[in-house]
């Protein structure tokens, strides 16, 4: 009999149960991070909903996902995962009612997920039930036993410099970080429900104090014009508790008056050799580009990076 309850984390035979459901689909997974993961903070959510199904004890199907909070506060993001032994036996439509359920009853009204596979039986799913692709994306990975660390060796372009940190925005580049993060906005666009925030210096000041609260250690790459003191490019690679051999990179943004000078590679370059300097057991980092932003994604491959995979977004209000 298939059974749906909430996560507990002290029930250890659900725990690995859990565990057991991420690795069947992931083999590549570690059982010791997947089980050490559930017990960390998310600054990204105010909270985070894990379903288990089992099936005479056994998982079978597990759904992890994270409420958003300001203008994302009716969203809810996250995936479904069927054990691939027991799927087309309406697990995975199962936990989709219960998640919904739970969902309603916080007040959200629309779910994504935002990395399946593209073209795949998991896109299928998700479009037969309702949802629609609201976006693609191209994963890349920077391997970096298999990089060349020449490609990371660039030096900043007349009137520029790289300025760097951990943590809290030195209090002179707070307002032009602030403007150049919201230039985030120019990205291309998607029909994905998520909002960007508008970044003022007191809403990065609150992402940095989350960041902290999690104990999440916030790097900071950014390029400063030399004419004005202002930042007029910015990287930003957020390392969590158990991120020691990985990374996944956040945000990169160029201020519109100053693309087309190499910056958004000079910070990612400039990040990379930080992050190895100070962390030489990283093997990999990833990162996720909307598939229309060809520049970054011809940025991130002259430093290394080899598509991993095409994804969509997919998206159902309900």
């Amino acid at each position: 009999m298939l059974e749906i309850k909430p996560l507990d984390l002290d029930d250890e035979a659900a725990v690995q149960a859990y565990a057991d459901v991420r690795i069947a689909a992931h083999p590549a997974s570690s059982r010791e991070r997947i089980v050490a993961s559930l017990r960390e903070s998310n600054p990204d959510f105010g909270e985070v909903i894990r379903l288990i199904a089992r099936h005479d004890g056994e998982g079978v199907g597990i759904a992890s996902v994270g409420l958003l909070g300001g203008a994302n506060a009716r969203l809810a993001v996250g995936p479904i995962t069927v054990h691939p032994g027991h799927r087309r036996r309406g697990v995975g439509t199962a936990l989709l009612e219960a998640l919904l359920r739970e969902l309603r009853a916080r007040g959200r009204d629309t779910l994504e997920s935002w990395g399946v596979t593209k073209d795949s039986a998991g896109e299928r799913w998700a479009v037969a039930r309702g949802f629609h692709v609201a976006a693609s994306r191209v994963m890349q990975l920077l391997t970096v036993a298999d990089a060349d660390p020449a490609s990371w060796e660039l030096a900043a372009p007349s009137g520029y410099r790289v300025e760097r940190w951990i943590g809290e925005t030195p209090e002179h580049l707070l307002a032009s970080v602030a403007g150049t993060r919201q230039s985030i906005n120019d990205a291309p666009a998607t029909e994905s429900a998520v909002r960007a925030p508008v970044w003022t210096p007191d809403a990065v000041r609150t992402d940095e104090a989350e960041a902290r609260a999690a104990g999440v250690e916030q790097r900071v790459v950014v390029a400063v014009e030399e004419a004005t003191g202002l930042v007029v490019a910015l990287t930003v690679v957020p390392l969590h508790p158990g991120d020691t051999t990985s990374a996944r990179w956040q945000d990169t943004v160029v201020t519109p008056a100053h693309r087309g000078h190499g910056l958004g590679g000079l910070v990612k370059a400039h990040m990379v050799r930080w992050l190895l300097a100070d962390r030489p057991e990283l093997e990999r980092i990833d990162t996720g580009t909307d598939a229309a932003n060809s520049h970054m994604i011809r940025v991130n491959e002259q430093l290394g990076f080899v598509t991993d995979r095409a994804v969509v977004v997919v998206s159902r209000s309900f």
